[in-house]
């Protein structure tokens, strides 16, 4: 288990990888735009060209459904000892676009006593996974994800991988049992984040947004809802 999730941590943190590169979502002059609206329910098989439904070996992928949660249209998406990745490809800057707002709803979340801050218990049952690229060209990844038991809202969780030279942060936006089973309106600066892990955000974009919901480490089960994903300005601006 702990080679596979090494193994999926590193490809998440090299970019997707697979699929193409195309129908890449750009600002469209307002002053905030969605980059995942479940209004209404998206094609699946196959994806309409900009997404991609990333599936790891030896996992089965979460299970993708649409439903009206609490009034709110939304993509559902359940795991049961699996994960996967739904992407978007985009290309925001986040000096015009420093706010990311989404809202999500945990239905089941992971029942385990395993250790949510190692590798052998990083399972989450709702995250944002989110690359960016500086103006010369790096590419930075990171994830916002939902705590579990011992993870609070506003923590880091650090992963070490290649002999611990690099090491993979995750932003807890939110937490805990107590949280589950409604609606969470949420809103984080990227300058804010991007800065406390990488140093000035001038000319950086978020190039690639993913839906990322996973059990295989821990062998449980989760169910989550989101409806919808934007950037926005700030208010200030």
């Amino acid at each position: 288990m702990r080679s596979i999730s090494i193994l999926l941590l590193t490809l998440a943190l090299t970019a997707c990888g697979s699929g193409t590169r195309t129908n890449v979502l750009v600002p469209d002059g307002s002053a905030s735009f969605a980059l995942m609206d479940f209004s209404a329910p998206l094609p699946l098989n196959p994806l309409p060209a900009g997404w991609h439904h990333r599936k790891f070996m030896r996992y089965q992928p979460m299970d993708i459904s649409f439903a009206s949660k609490d009034g709110r249209p939304a993509i559902r998406l359940a795991t049961n000892a699996s994960a996967s990745m739904l992407y978007r490809y985009v290309d925001v800057g986040l000096d015009a676009f420093p706010a990311l707002a989404w809202d999500w709803l945990v239905e089941q979340p992971i029942e385990s006593d395993m250790d949510e801050t190692t590798i052998a218990g990083d399972d989450h049952p709702a995250r944002l996974y989110l690359r960016f690229e500086s103006r010369d060209g790096q590419s930075h990844a990171m994830e916002i994800i939902w705590g579990n038991r011992r993870l609070k809202t506003g923590d880091w969780k650090y992963l070490d991988f290649f002999w611990g030279l690099r090491r993979f942060p995750h932003y807890v936006a939110n937490a805990g049992d107590a949280n589950t089973g409604r609606w969470h309106d949420q809103e984080v600066d990227l300058r804010k984040l991007y800065r406390e892990q990488w140093g000035d955000p001038a000319g950086a974009r978020l190039v690639e947004l993913a839906l990322f919901c996973d059990t295989d480490q821990t062998g449980a089960r989760s169910v989550a809802y989101f409806s919808r994903v934007r950037v926005k300005k700030l208010s200030s601006q």
